[in-house]
């Protein structure tokens, strides 16, 4: 089996519109791509505190495989959600990164 594959994505938003963000986010866009991106694991969600000047949150997709992730990335389930984002808060206000897990471990 592959290694793990990991979809990072940083948004930016509009001060006035964080609250909308948060709630769409929260309740719509991530259960949606929990439910719909095939071979994923698990979503979390984060504010970014410090050490990042452009985008203010940041989502881990992390994927049973590099393939199975890199394959949703290009899919039109993938597109889709990002179309929901560009059209509720604009163009040009995420960055997405795909990653192959190198090594892990865990803790208990």
């Amino acid at each position: 089996m592959d290694s793990k594959g990991l979809l990072i994505v940083m948004a930016r938003v509009k001060p006035e519109d964080e609250e909308a963000f948060n709630k769409w986010y929260n309740e719509d866009h991530l259960p949606k791509a929990i439910e719909r991106f095939p071979g994923v694991l698990s979503g979390r969600r984060y504010k970014i505190l410090e050490g990042e000047d452009e985008y203010q949150y940041l989502a881990l997709y992390e994927f049973e495989s590099y393939a199975t992730m890199h394959a949703t990335a290009g899919s039109e389930i993938m597109r889709e959600l990002a179309r929901e984002f560009d059209e509720a808060f604009g163009k040009g206000g995420r960055k997405r990164l795909l990653a192959e897990q190198v090594k892990a471990l865990t803790v208990g």
